[in-house]
This record gives structure tokens, sequence and C-alpha cells, in this order.
């Protein structure tokens, strides 16, 4: 159960990211959406995830620049998970996804 945990942080962390990026304000579109999820779902975490894709599908921004963002949120899903618990490991890891999807 505490690795689920840890992948809603790493997609929680990724999302604001993506979301940085794109230069929207951080509250208006993940926070709240995410808002709106944790109200609505009545405390139940599995019914949560839905809407969860649905915040992070409309909050990844949509421009020529897709493929760069969708490479870092796959690229930190994937190899930064283990590091969510720490945070200068997760900063370099999402760096060197940067690194990654930048060639």
């Amino acid at each position: 159960m505490e690795r689920k945990g840890g992948s809603m942080v790493a997609i929680l962390m990724v999302a604001m990211v993506a979301n940085c990026v794109s230069g929207q304000s951080l509250y208006a579109c993940w926070g709240g959406c995410y808002n709106q999820c944790f109200l609505s779902s009545g405390g139940v975490q599995p019914q949560r995830f839905p809407c969860y894709y649905q915040c992070l599908n409309s909050c990844v921004p949509r421009s020529a620049a897709d493929n760069q963002y969708y490479c870092q949120i796959g690229c930190s899903l994937e190899l930064c998970n283990p590091a969510s618990y720490d945070g200068a490991a997760m900063d370099r890891c999402f760096g060197s996804c940067s690194n990654l999807c930048n060639v």
C-alpha cells in the first residue's frame, strides 16, 4: 500500500512540474482540479484515480512541445518514483529526465 502512495506522489509532482513549465497558474489547473477530485470522491482513494487522470490530461499543455512534456512525464514516472521520498534525489532525477528529453 505504501508503494501506491509513493506512485501518487510522483504523479502529482510530475503533473505540477508539467503545469509550471506550461506557464499556467499551478492552482488554476492542477490545484483546482485536484481539489475537485478530492471533494467529489467522498474520501475513497480508488474512486479518485479516473478523476486524477482527467486532471492530468487536461492540465498537460497541448502545444508543439507536447512530445517533450510527455517524455519528461514518462521518464519521471518511470525513473524518479524510487526517489520520491528524497527531495535532492528527485531534483537530480527530474534534471536527468530533462536532459534525456531534450536530445
